[in-house]
This record gives structure tokens, sequence and C-alpha cells, in this order.
């Protein structure tokens, strides 16, 4: 039987291994985080913690949820941001266990010293449920890398569009956010999550919890391979559809 087209059949069959190639190297190399030389001098601060102008606490309702929110203190940071995790993520049963839809994503992100230095990229991290974990391969790396200039904030956005930003937020981008420290929980009940309010803590209790009301990604990273994701997967989709149905 004739091979209907025959051409395309043939530009499929190139496709689709490549696609297939890009596609998997896409996978590692848009977490790549960036050089030193690309950070920008608003990370070389210290996020900015003050008093002044505290709201009162007030309730925030999440899909038929209420919470009861307590700021602490103002807060303002820019970081790079080395790891991170969606709350809606198929591996997290805390959030869902809890009923808590306000707490969205966590950002872990570092600044100062471990930007300045490039210490980070001698470095691994990732995230779980509530937790920013690192490690270094050597005790060089240890002495130079400063644990007071790393924090791992659970976002609470205060709207959908601060919600959308922090959800385009990926490993590897330069970001600033701005908003309270705050404590939360659902309304009424006897327990919150309290933020922690100094860099220097460690351990159960030291992430910050962060009510979000400005965020904005100041410099993306890896742009190219995360485009190259979207893209080769739709001409690995396509390539293997002329294979199956031409």
């Amino acid at each position: 039987m004739r091979e209907r087209a025959p051409g395309l059949r043939q530009a499929a069959r190139f496709v689709l291994p490549a696609a297939a190639l890009v596609f998997a190297a896409s996978l590692f190399l848009r977490y790549r985080l960036p050089d030193k030389s690309l950070i920008l001098a608003p990370l070389l601060q210290s996020p900015v913690q003050s008093e002044d102008g505290l709201p009162e606490p007030f309730e925030v309702e999440r899909r038929g949820f209420a919470y009861t929110v307590t700021p602490l203190f103002g807060y303002e940071l820019w970081g790079l941001i080395v790891s991170y995790h969606h709350s809606s993520s198929f591996v997290d049963i805390s959030h869902k266990t809890w009923n808590d839809y306000l707490n969205t994503k966590d950002l872990c992100v570092i600044w100062g010293r471990n930007v300045e230095t490039g210490v980070y990229k001698r470095m691994t991290f990732r995230n779980r449920d509530f937790t920013c974990y690192y490690r270094y391969p050597d005790r060089e790396t240890g002495e130079l890398f400063t644990e007071n200039a790393l924090s791992n904030n659970h976002i609470l956005p205060a709207d959908t569009q601060v919600a959308d930003a922090v959800l385009k937020a990926r490993t590897g981008d330069q970001v600033h956010f701005k908003g309270w420290l705050v404590s939360y929980g659902a309304k009424g009940a006897p327990y919150a999550r309290r933020s922690s309010t100094v860099r220097t803590d460690r351990g159960n209790g030291a992430c910050e919890v962060v009510y979000v009301t400005e965020f904005e990604i100041l410099r993306p990273a890896n742009t190219a391979w995360r485009a190259a994701r979207k893209i080769s997967l739709v001409l690995a989709v396509l390539a293997l559809g002329v294979l199956i149905f031409v």
C-alpha cells in the first residue's frame, strides 16, 4: 500500500525525536540558577521590616473557608528564588487536610552575601510542604554560605492579580514582593500559623508567613528553555499525530 503524504511523515520522523530531546533537556535547564553577574543590585540588600502603618486583624475568604489574618510587621523583600512549592501539588496533602487555601505557594529565596558571592551555584535546594532544604558539597562552601540570607516564605496572595503573578514565578527568577508578616488561621479556631519575625532562627517556625499585596518578577530566568519546553511538547504531539493518523 502506498504511503500517504510521505514527505510529511518523513518530517514527523525527524521532528518527534528532536522535540522529545529538547523537551527532556528543558525539564532540567529551565531551573538553572543565573550567574552572579546577572544579579540585580536590589537583591544585595536585606529584607525591610517595619511596625509602621499596620492594619487591624482582618478576615479573608478562600474557597468557602474564612481565615483571620493578623499583621505583625510590614515586610518587603528582594530575592532570588532557589526553590518553590505549590500548595496544590499532588504530593502536598497538608494544605488540603487542613483546609488551608490561603497559602498558595512557598518561595525559598536568597539575597545579600549569598547572591553576591555566587555560592548558590555550588549548592542544591528543594522544597516540600512548608520547608526549604539546602545542601552544600564541602566545608568551604558551607563557610561561604550564610543561613541569615535565606528564607522560606509562605505566600498568602492578597488578590487574584497577586496570586497570578506569584504562580508565574519560577526557580532562578529575581523577585520583589511587599506586604505584611502575619499570623493566620481558620476563623474562630484556637490555632494560628505565625510568621517568624527574624532571619536568624532555624527549624520549625522559622519560615516567614507573608500576606503579599505587591509582587513582581524583576528578571525572569531561563525564558528560552521555558518556551522551548512548551513548543517542543506541541511539536512532539503533532509529529506523533502525523505518524499515527496520516
